[in-house]
């Protein structure tokens, strides 16, 4: 080989080795990115939650919401998912899709609902509003799952 092809492989594999570090990079910065928008959904998912357990260890000196009364629970609860339902709005206007963090959360108050509605049908107490909460609830569900599934088919 001459020096001019010796330099010009060189070269060549030089421009190779920083392709691939480029895309390495590329690479890094993506997975980066998705875990910055996962904590930020979270972030913004978990605003309403304190601010439902603050208003409960305020107002009733607990952290437990399943002991408390049927008004006082519906306060709590209505809290916790108006709350939830506007973190949903915020991401939606900023542009960010609903992911498993948002049913992760939808189906953990859902649960809380469910537990206290068990309870309170156990004790017989009368349960309507909740029961009225929690079919709203569903409906809304099915609103957001097609919506979800049809963006991740796409």
């Amino acid at each position: 080989m001459t020096g001019e092809e010796a330099v010009v492989d060189q070269a060549a594999a030089e421009e190779e080795v920083v392709e691939e570090a480029v895309a390495v990079v590329g690479d890094a910065e993506a997975v980066e990115d998705k875990n910055l928008i996962a904590m930020k959904k979270l972030i913004v998912h978990s605003v309403p939650v304190v601010i439902s357990f603050a208003w409960l260890a305020a107002i009733h000196q607990t952290f437990n919401p399943v002991i408390l009364k049927g008004p006082d629970f519906l306060r709590f609860y209505l809290i916790l998912i108006l709350g939830f339902y506007v973190s949903i709005f915020i991401l939606n206007t900023l542009k960010e899709t609903v992911s498993k963090t948002t049913f992760y959360f939808a189906g953990l108050i859902f649960l809380l609902g469910s537990v206290k509605l068990t309870r309170g049908i156990m004790l017989g107490k009368p349960v309507g509003f909740l029961v009225m909460i929690l079919i709203a609830e569903c409906i809304v569900a099915v609103f957001f799952i097609p919506n979800h599934i049809n963006k991740k088919m796409n």
